[in-house]
């Protein structure tokens, strides 16, 4: 079982493309999970350079300056609200539920962790460059890696928030 917190940042990028690959299989992903060979050849490929240029970094501004959605591919539905001093808020859309964790900025890329109903949670979330649904790699208890998508959901100096 590979553990997924000893993943590069690089690591993180090429599985969260093979994730948005819709003719990649995971089964292919998981194989060549920590292969050098594989993420050599994935991140020369055309398909990554293309994919890696829609991408672009966030801002500490527009990060804080919005409540975020964040969906996985379960339907699992939390909001986040960023905040000063890198403290962030997670509740649940549907019920009362929170809990508190921390976010740092790196290189553009959001970087989110908290716990949440027993689970630890790691998030990396990139920007995309043509509308305002970004993409996340989640990582559950060190142990599964899932999919997330990321939206704005109030109006703010960024603009309409999911209107774009």
């Amino acid at each position: 079982m590979p553990i997924y917190s000893l993943l590069s940042e690089l690591d993180r990028k090429v599985i969260l493309f093979t994730y948005e690959q819709p003719k990649n299989s995971k089964k292919r992903l998981l194989n060549g999970l920590l292969n050098e060979e594989y993420r050599a050849f994935i991140i020369t490929e055309g398909e990554y350079i293309l994919w890696e240029l829609e991408k672009r970094k966030l801002l500490e501004a527009e990060i804080i300056a919005h409540a975020w959605l964040v969906t996985s591919i379960k339907n699992d539905s939390l909001v986040f609200n960023f905040q000063d001093q890198h403290r962030l808020t997670v509740s649940s859309l549907f019920d009362d539920e929170q809990c508190d964790g921390q976010w740092k900025l790196e290189h553009g890329i959001l970087k989110v962790r908290f716990e949440y109903q027993g689970q630890g949670y790691d998030i990396n979330i990139i920007a995309n460059n043509n509308r305002s649904i970004h993409s996340a790699l989640q990582i559950i208890d060190n142990k599964s890696v899932d999919l997330l998508k990321v939206a704005p959901i109030s109006h703010a100096k960024y603009g309409k928030a999911l209107l774009d």
